[in-house]
């Protein structure tokens, strides 16, 4: 099945959440869950634009959405390209790790624009820290909440990199 992306709802150097359409006028959100061989992976469900307003105005949360969709079924997203891709059905569990964390919702961030971020790349702190460049931006959105440990890690990395910043020496 054919989707093209609506609205990117939660951007940190690539699409991390966001909304599509099939063909007839069916509704999915998109949420990235892992990076594989340097391309994010993505689950979708299906939407009624009921759940999808709760959705945006914090009636309802990212796990609920996830993981209770209203159609029992999720998908996953093959061959995106620019703002139009397929999806498959997934069969088996949904991995713990790919759901957004309970009571996190939709973050009045996701309004901002991508170049707001520009300065900063996501992957190349992920990089630096070690980490998934998906699960920092997951912890950048709001959709999970990072460990302690896992916060001094990335903090550490964004120090890093300030330093490196400050010896550059233009004159």
């Amino acid at each position: 099945m054919n989707l093209k992306v609506q609205e990117i709802l939660i951007w940190h150097d690539t699409p991390q959440l966001f909304t599509a359409k099939d063909k007839i006028g069916g509704l999915y959100v998109c949420l990235a869950v892992d990076d594989k061989d340097g391309q994010s992976q993505f689950l979708a469900v299906a939407i009624s634009t009921n759940r999808l307003q709760e959705l945006n105005t914090g009636k309802i949360d990212l796990y609920t959405v996830f993981a209770s969709p209203e159609l029992g079924t999720w998908f996953l997203v093959n061959d995106f390209e620019n703002d139009t891709f397929t999806i498959e059905p997934f069969s088996g569990e949904i991995p713990e790790s790919w759901l957004p964390i309970p009571d996190e919702y939709l973050p009045q961030a996701a309004l901002l624009s991508p170049e707001t971020f520009a300065v900063v790349k996501v992957g190349s702190v992920a990089k630096e820290a070690g980490m998934n460049p998906t699960l920092l931006r997951q912890y950048l959105s709001g959709a999970k909440r990072p460990s302690r440990e896992q916060a001094l890690r990335v903090q550490n990395a964004l120090h890093r990199v300030a330093r490196r910043l400050l010896d550059i020496r233009l004159v």
